[in-house]
């Protein structure tokens, strides 16, 4: 498989738009002879009202790739490759398997670098003395209500 990480470990969010179109250029084209999203969506598990449904979308591998993946804990880049096997496109993986895996590899870094945000926020607090101990009833020209 792969060296340093298993495929059946990353999300399908790992896989970018590049990934995601030339999906949809193997698998949107109604085809006679080779599986097309049809056969992958039955094997993700939609039912057929869900797949007709999908026919009048314009890229509908890109809607079930969004759909497997928010209604399907399980969604895995592994699992949609053995979904490909599986309905006889072993053609897709072997083209795309470089991508895909250039993509999960760029996942794995992003997950490994710390995060953006520090880890306490304090710009609530005040940073200049004379902005302590203001209250609602204080008047900015030094005047007194009372």
């Amino acid at each position: 498989m792969s060296a340093g990480f298993d495929l059946w470990d990353i999300p399908l969010r790992a896989l970018n738009i590049n990934v995601r179109k030339r999906l949809g250029l193997f698998l949107n084209p109604r085809n006679t002879v080779a599986s097309d999203w049809m056969s992958v969506a039955e094997h993700m598990g939609f039912s057929y009202l869900e797949i007709k449904n999908y026919e009048d979308c314009q890229d509908p591998t890109r809607r079930i790739l969004e759909d497997w993946q928010a209604r399907c804990p399980g969604a895995k880049v592994g699992k949609l490759l053995s979904i490909l096997e599986n309905v006889e496109r072993k053609d897709v993986v072997a083209d795309l398997r470089d991508l895909i895996e250039e993509d999960c590899r760029r996942y794995i870094e992003r997950q490994n670098e710390p995060p953006v945000q520090v880890p306490e926020v304090d710009s609530c607090v005040p940073r200049t003395p004379e902005r302590q101990g203001i209250t609602l009833e204080d008047d900015p020209e030094g005047n007194t209500t009372k």
